[in-house]
This record gives C-alpha cells, structure tokens and sequence, in this order.
C-alpha cells in the first residue's frame, strides 16, 4: 500500500476515470486548489519456458528459457 498524505484535506473539483488512457487504465483527480493527481495501472510481460524430463519422479529442468519481464 502507498499513502498518499498530501492528497489528505484537499477538495476534489473533479474525478475523471478512464478505461483506455495513453498509459492504461487511469484515474485523474483535480483539486480545487489547481494541482491534479493521477495514477495509472501498469503491466509488465515476460516469458516462461522450460524443457523438462519427467520419468515419473520429480520434474527435472533440461533448459529454462525464461525471459526477465519487460514493461509495456
């Protein structure tokens, strides 16, 4: 969780959602006092892949060919 302690006390002129935003999905928040917050939902995707051996026991990993996750 991350509080956001200087949103606290403000008076919200208006809040937009957006289900599509240039970044995601997004969530844009102006103040009465001229400043906005906004928050979007980011992804990430990577790949999993593995040769594996199982003769009835315990999988065994030939190969992992696992990709790091990239950001979207």
């Amino acid at each position: 969780m991350i509080e956001c302690k200087e949103l606290a006390g403000k008076v919200i002129r208006v809040c937009h959602l957006y289900e599509n935003g240039s970044n995601g999905p997004e969530v844009h928040i102006e103040f009465t006092d001229d400043t906005t917050f906004f928050a979007c939902l980011k992804t990430s995707v990577s790949l999993e892949a593995k040769c594996i051996q199982d003769e009835g026991g315990e999988p065994q990993v030939l190969k992992d060919y696992t990709s790091p996750a990239v950001s979207r």
